[in-house]
Parts: C-alpha cells; structure tokens; sequence
C-alpha cells in the first residue's frame, strides 16, 4: 500500500470526525469552525486520494469531484453567514 493512500485515508477519517462538529436543532443546521475545517480536510482528501484519476482527465472523476467540491463549498458558505448572521 502506498505511503500516500494511508495519509489520505487518515485524513478523511480526522476530517469524518471534526465534520461531526456540525448539528442540527429546532432552529436549523449549525456548525462551528471544527466543522468548517472538517469540510476543507475532506476535499483535501477526497482530491489526494483521486488525484491520478484527475490528472489522467477521467470524466467520472472529474465530474464527480466536482459535484462534492461545490456541495462542500455551498455548506461552507451557508455556515459563515450563519455566523455573521448570529
């Protein structure tokens, strides 16, 4: 096993473990800065481990990748003004 697929492993699992900094309750979906930097180690993640695939020009990964980069961002967005709101 390569040295960097454990890395990568390692880092979307530290990144599972902070994103449950996110909760919700009766007054909607919040998170705190844990959250927002478990989001940001998942991306990391998700490209490292798919990064061979992507510089290869895999059609599937890319769109893929994409599609979960901007669903991440979009919850990244929303938590900061929900801070800036509060």
């Amino acid at each position: 096993m390569k040295k960097g697929n454990i890395v990568f492993g390692l880092l979307f699992a530290i990144s599972l473990f902070l994103i449950g900094g996110f909760s919700l309750d009766q007054f909607g979906f919040h998170s705190d800065l844990i959250g927002i930097v478990g989001t940001l180690l998942l991306i990391m993640a998700y490209l490292g481990l798919n990064w061979t695939k992507l510089k290869s020009g895999d059609h599937r990964t890319r769109v893929t990748t994409t599609w979960v980069v901007a669903l991440l961002i979009i919850v990244i967005i929303l938590n900061i003004i929900e801070v800036t709101l509060a």
